[in-house]
């Protein structure tokens, strides 16, 4: 399951480190029951915004990655204005 965040990489490993997974080599975080990959994405343009953003591939067992997404799209909704 590969999924794009518009969070920064350090964050994302915060996040994913907050959910029990620790850094098992450069961009790999692994938890119970799952690792997931981080690397930088192409940047979202909008005129002359630009924000950066992640993509991250998850692998492991179904139900385990499906509660992870859940709980980690909570902690990436972000609000602004």
């Amino acid at each position: 399951m590969k999924l794009t965040y518009g969070v920064p990489l350090w964050l994302m490993k915060k996040y994913l480190a907050d959910m029990g997974a620790t850094e098992t080599t450069a961009n790999v975080m692994t938890g119970d029951g799952w690792q997931a990959s981080i690397q930088k994405a192409e940047p979202f343009k909008i005129g002359s915004l630009v924000a950066g953003r992640i993509t991250v591939e998850f692998s492991g067992e179904p139900g385990i990655l499906t509660e992870l997404v859940e709980k980690l799209h909570l902690k990436t909704m972000r609000g602004g204005g």
